[in-house]
């Protein structure tokens, strides 16, 4: 068994903990995968759904001694395994008139043992991989070669798990049959052959994969980073994490952009941030003033009277949009009056002037202990 798929791996707990620490651990992660806290990630919901069903399993006693035994739970198995049609057995010579023999509850329980799980197709686990990329590139877009280690259907079995020459043989223990027979003084048995599994063949386990039908490697993958993309943005590739298996299908692989901070500009969603210096002059009488943009320069309107912290918007300037394909956002610029030191005489007798001309007070409507 995959390590990932073991139950108490997936609620993160050891094999000994109680039944208070598998409960814990169960709500700690669900709060944590839950997929209202993650809408839209299906890696978030698959592992909400894991964890559901190994929580179902272990908290139950009688599904985690059973699982503990076999290392495998199937819905009701509990319950089938103590169908006596399921195993096949016999009362040939019986004699039921004896009683010293024990409880027939107790004579079945020691002969009867569960089939193991078939191997139903699993599909791959998602996978993630971090790349660093320039503010620039976020806005444009790009190709990157990345390497991803994962694992892949072992090419000497095509992920049958067999050997190609000769995958399948007629199993020795059971003769083909599928079945085996036990004998406990006069009462026989029939069961499930443990080493066929019931099939009546053995498949011979591939050389270079050890019989998983997988191996791990590390892959050189040309990837496309769409345009606007953000810092923690996650890129779906499907089918690019590990293979599936027995057949099953390959997971997901997931890039994750962390996107390198501009000296001008800012991110918020898709709109570009900027903070741009006026003069005293520009605020009071409005101007138009060259402003960079991602696109290249621009020209924005400064309105006289302008303050100082105040924002305009630059529509359709900002970064691509990720969810209305052909949009983009704005760019809000933050204009920053710049109040300069005056150092010759004329200058401070024009303020002066300045001054009387519109005189107020600016401070009147402060309240005043």
């Amino acid at each position: 068994m995959d390590g990932r798929d073991d139950l108490y791996f997936i609620l993160e707990v050891g094999r000994a903990a109680s039944v208070g620490d598998i409960k814990k651990s169960f709500r700690r992660l669900a709060r944590r995968f839950h997929p209202d806290v993650n809408p839209g990630d299906r890696t978030a919901e698959e592992r909400f759904k894991r964890i559901s069903e190994a929580y179902d399993v272990l908290s139950h006693p009688d599904k985690r001694h059973f699982y503990d035994e076999n290392g495998f739970y199937t819905e009701d198995i509990t319950e089938r395994r103590n169908e006596t049609t399921a195993w096949g057995f016999t009362f040939q010579g019986f004699n039921f008139t004896s009683s010293a023999q024990p409880p027939l509850s107790g004579v079945f329980s020691q002969y009867f043992t569960s089939q193991k799980a078939p191997r139903t197709p699993q599909r791959g686990a998602d996978l993630e991989h971090q790349i660093s990329i320039s503010f620039a590139e976020s806005i444009s877009g790009l190709k990157s070669r990345i390497s991803v280690h994962r694992y892949r259907a072992c090419p000497a079995c095509a992920g049958a798990a067999g050997s190609p020459s000769q995958r399948e043989s007629g199993c020795a223990v059971c003769g083909g049959t599928g079945k085996t027979t036990r004998m406990k003084g006069r009462l026989q048995f029939s069961a499930i052959c443990e080493e066929c599994k019931g099939t009546g063949r053995i498949l011979r386990g591939c050389q270079d994969c050890g019989g998983n039908g997988r191996v791990a490697r590390t892959d050189n993958l040309d990837v496309e980073i769409p345009a606007g993309v953000g810092t923690a943005s996650r890129v779906r590739f499907v089918g690019e994490g590990d293979a599936g298996l027995h057949g099953g299908p390959a997971g997901d692989l997931y890039v994750i952009t962390n996107v390198a901070p501009h000296p001008f500009f800012g991110r918020i969603g898709e709109h570009i941030q900027c903070t741009l210096p006026i003069s005293f002059s520009e605020a009071a009488l409005g101007a138009k003033v060259d402003v960079p943009t991602v696109d290249g320069m621009a020209v924005v309107r400064i309105p006289p009277a302008t303050q100082n912290g105040q924002i305009f918007r630059m529509r359709g300037k900002g970064a691509p949009s990720l969810l209305r394909p052909g949009a983009r956002g704005d760019q809000l610029v933050e204009v920053r009056v710049v109040v300069p030191r005056i150092a010759d005489e004329r200058s401070k007798e024009i303020l002066r002037e300045f001054a009387r001309l519109n005189s107020s007070d600016l401070r009147k409507d402060i309240a005043k202990d």
